[in-house]
């Protein structure tokens, strides 16, 4: 089984055709979607045409760029309407769709939003983005979600905004050892290898493939397990993501056993697929 654990709804990610095409090429069975910039398969979203090196795949760096994506993702309304959109996308794709809901913070409203939703959706995670969407790992809201998350078995997929966060964000999650969490982009990863490296409640997202170095892969591995590390596209955020990354997986030196979970058996025990 193959699995794209983070895509978003945008561009041809929102086309349910061109969608179902990629996935047959490349024989992906599921893909987790959030919502992104626009549910237009027509719309071109700015591509970062950036190559592989060791400034950018360093994991300080990273989080520098958290910097510049909060000046550039001004606008979130379109999140609201995304989960829409993600939910209109599982009726028509039937088995491929894994549904993350997007929780706006900036909404006063978003507990209410995101309760009432997984009654109607039935949505299998939560996404959350601190560089898009501001919010303090030791906020009550998030706290909120957390316990929310726990009690229904909703992995948070969370887009950590810098060190500090990610430190936070370890003794948040050793207060709540019934909620899961997926660190995108490994962001954080040397963190939670430092502050909580015991826990098993953390899980790591390996995209883009381009900013994830295959030494930082191992590294996840040799602290969580290949059963903690999910294969993910971040598709619209660069070219040919999905299709790049999983070649870079499946030319890694690993066992045949540790690709098989990355690729997409991990998150499909985490999710009880």
């Amino acid at each position: 089984m193959i699995i794209d654990g983070h895509a978003h709804a945008t561009a041809e990610f929102a086309d349910p055709k061109k969608l179902a095409e990629i996935m047959k090429e490349l024989n992906v069975d599921k893909v987790v979607l959030c919502p992104g910039r626009g549910n237009d398969s027509n719309y071109e979203p700015l591509r970062p045409k950036v190559r592989q090196s060791l400034l950018v795949t360093n994991h300080r760096i990273l989080f520098f760029s958290n910097l510049l994506l909060r000046r550039w993702s001004k606008d979130v309304t379109d999140r609201d309407l995304g989960n829409e959109y993600i939910f209109k996308l599982t009726k028509e794709m039937p088995g491929k769709i894994i549904q993350f809901y997007w929780v706006n913070f900036l909404n006063e409203k978003f507990y209410s939003l995101m309760t009432d939703a997984y009654k109607r959706m039935k949505y299998q995670g939560i996404k959350l983005h601190q560089a898009v969407v501001p919010f303090d790992n030791e906020s009550e809201e998030l706290e909120q979600v957390v316990k929310f998350a726990g009690e229904n078995n909703l992995p948070i997929f969370i887009h950590i905004f810098s060190s500090k966060e990610a430190n936070k964000l370890v003794k948040l999650a050793r207060r709540f050892p019934n909620t899961n969490f997926i660190i995108a982009h490994l962001m954080g990863l040397e963190n939670v290898i430092k502050h909580g490296k015991d826990l098993s409640n953390f899980y790591f997202d390996i995209s883009t493939y381009f900013i994830i170095s295959e030494r930082r892969i191992k590294k996840a591995i040799e602290h969580f397990g290949a059963d903690h590390v999910f294969l993910g596209s971040d598709t619209p955020m660069g070219y040919d993501n999905l299709k790049n990354n999983l070649e870079k997986i499946q030319n890694m030196d690993l066992p045949l056993e540790e690709k098989e979970l990355i690729l997409g058996k991990a998150i499909a025990k985490l999710l009880r697929l």
